[in-house]
């Protein structure tokens, strides 16, 4: 609308101008807000190892790029690194800008910002992962960002204890194939391998597949935060790091192995 001079008085304009420098306020408060990196690093109170076994990947995900390329198949029958998640689940995306964490969240791997990685760490992940070039920026920008390392250390801290979880679990695995597995039955050999109590900090995740087998997807050890770890890789020992995290609850029980 139109002002006409003779129309307009010194309060009506006083409360134009509120109104504009309100909203202005708003937007630049949205924006800011917007802007802001969701976390901090250093408050984590401690990490989960998750670990998959690769088979039950392309069993409930057949899309995976890694199933998809048929890297997964020739990985083999063994347990593979999904990632190292600081805890709480809340310690996610820790100074990430939301441009890069929204094309993190939708899995954009060639969208994300390089990591840089040494050659050696490279190697190792595309050894341990279903789709490193993917996989491994989602992980360190989701989760990793939270852990208090750098990149190159976060990687090879979780390369070396799948590595060590993995000729322990992968033969319990092996025995169980196309038959039940339970969470007990994890429990007990991580008992016997790494003392009474170790069990407890470990637990399942299992799918529904097709409403037809509820297949075993998925190990999570609980450990401190990553950042208590130690950067001396050929020190790391997933038998100190399990005595020191904090017991976790059963999510599954018992799930089928592809």
């Amino acid at each position: 609308m139109q002002l006409r001079r003779g129309d307009v008085t010194v309060a009506s304009i006083s409360a134009g101008l509120a109104t504009i420098v309100v909203a202005a306020v708003a937007f630049s408060l949205l924006v800011t807000d917007r802007s802001k990196p969701p976390n901090e690093p250093g408050t984590s109170s401690s990490s989960l190892l998750v670990v998959t076994w690769a088979p039950s990947l392309c069993k409930v995900e057949a899309s995976n790029p890694g199933c998809k390329s048929g890297h997964v198949g020739k990985l083999g029958r063994k347990l593979i690194l999904h990632g190292l998640w600081p805890q709480p689940r809340t310690e996610q995306f820790c100074g990430v800008p939301s441009a890069v964490a929204d094309r993190v969240r939708d899995l954009h791997g060639a969208d994300m910002p390089s990591l840089n990685l040494p050659e050696d760490v490279q190697a190792n992940l595309q050894s341990m992962m279903s789709d490193a070039a993917s996989l491994a920026p989602h992980e360190w920008y989701t989760h990793g960002t939270c852990s208090g390392v750098p990149p190159a250390v976060y990687f090879s801290d979780a390369v070396t204890l799948t590595d060590q979880i993995s000729k322990i679990l992968n033969p319990v695995f092996e025995r169980a194939q196309n038959g039940p597995l339970s969470l007990s039955t994890l429990r007990d050999r991580i008992d016997a391998e790494f003392g009474k109590g170790a069990g407890k900090r470990v637990m399942i995740t299992c799918h529904d597949v097709d409403g037809k087998e509820i297949v075993l997807y998925e190990v999570h050890l609980s450990l401190p935060p990553v950042a208590d770890f130690g950067t001396a890789e050929n020190t790391l020992s997933l038998r100190d790091l399990l005595a020191k995290g904090p017991t976790i609850s059963a999510e599954c029980r018992r799930g089928r192995v592809p």
